[in-house]
């Protein structure tokens, strides 16, 4: 039992790492915004007083209840609204360990994992959504950009996006789709194209 949290701490660890180097430059984002406008009183709590109670009374749910999965996604949606990344993925990886094919937890993981350039593990994160639950096929489309934007597999990327519009997705979700294989085609023929032959010398 004391060796399997070990490996699973080593691994978190430089996962941590990762996501932490990803909220500082998504941080710096935010700051060169410039400041907020003055907020206006609300009479029900500003958005990140309302997390911040949600987040509250779902930790204090969870003491009790600590296997309740719709709980454990919630916190974890919640952690991550509020930019708390490492501990929403801790929470995912609870829900797997209850539920390993649960589609929710791991898109978020899946999320995560792109967004800090692990693509190999997000890319299983998504098939494994996919395998799970057919009929989700917006890890179809997750997995095409990774295969033609980070792994320069691009007819894996096409034969996804392909299976991707056969699923007929959401117009919005098409026109990214169709966007892409534009892109990876023109890319591919570019590629294709024989060298332009060099210009005739005069006489």
């Amino acid at each position: 039992m004391t060796a399997r949290v070990s490996r699973r701490d080593r691994a978190a660890f430089g996962f941590f790492c990762a996501v932490a180097i990803a909220i500082g430059a998504m941080t710096l984002g935010f700051l060169v915004k410039g400041p907020a406008a003055k907020p206006q009183p609300q009479a029900q709590g500003t958005p990140n007083q309302n997390i911040e109670a949600r987040i509250a009374q779902l930790e204090t749910h969870l003491k009790t209840s600590p296997r309740d999965v719709n709980a454990l996604l919630s916190l974890g949606d919640a952690y991550l609204n509020s930019r708390r990344a490492m501990e929403a993925f801790r929470l995912f990886q609870r829900t797997l360990d209850i539920e390993p094919g649960n589609v929710h937890a791991l898109s978020d993981l899946g999320s995560l994992y792109q967004q800090i350039g692990q693509y190999d593990k997000a890319l299983d994160s998504y098939r494994r959504a996919f395998e799970s639950r057919p009929d989700h096929t917006g890890s179809l489309l997750n997995m095409a950009l990774i295969y033609s934007r980070h792994k320069g597999e691009n007819a894996r990327a096409l034969e996804l996006l392909q299976q991707f519009l056969n699923s007929n997705p959401e117009p919005q979700l098409v026109a990214t789709a169709e966007q892409e294989i534009a892109r990876i085609r023109q890319v591919m023929q570019a590629a294709n194209s024989p060298a332009s032959p060099a210009p005739a010398g005069r006489d």
